[in-house]
C-alpha cells in the first residue's frame, strides 16, 4: 500500500492535521499507519490487519485481512468506519452497512 509511513498517525495528530481520519484516530485513542494525505489508515486489528480508505465522494470503505470477511463496507463517519474494521478483525462477524 504505497504512501503509507508507520508512525505516521501520531505525526500528523501531533502537528493538527484536520483529516477526518487523522482526528479519528485522536479521539479513538489509536495509532495506525496514516498515509502522507491523510486519505489511507492501516491499523492492527486482534487478529487481521484493517483498511481505511476515504471515498473521493465523500465517506469511507474499511475492509481486513481476514479471508472470510473481505466483503469491503461503506460507512458516512470515519469513526464508524474504523469501528466497523476493527469489530470484524477481533471476532469475524459480518457488519450491516450504516
Amino acid at each position: 500500500m504505497g504512501g503509507c509511513a508507520p508512525g505516521a498517525s501520531a505525526e500528523a495528530v501531533q502537528k493538527g492535521a484536520a483529516t477526518p481520519l487523522a482526528e479519528a484516530l485522536r479521539d479513538l485513542g489509536l495509532d495506525g499507519d496514516l498515509s502522507l494525505d491523510g486519505r489511507w489508515l492501516t491499523l492492527a486489528g486482534d487478529r487481521f490487519r484493517i483498511f481505511v480508505v476515504a471515498s473521493a465522494r465523500g465517506g469511507y470503505f474499511t475492509w481486513c485481512d481476514d479471508p472470510a470477511e473481505r466483503t469491503v463496507l461503506f460507512q458516512r463517519d470515519a469513526r464508524a468506519a474504523i469501528a466497523t474494521g476493527l469489530r470484524r478483525a477481533a471476532d469475524g462477524r459480518r457488519e450491516q452497512e450504516v
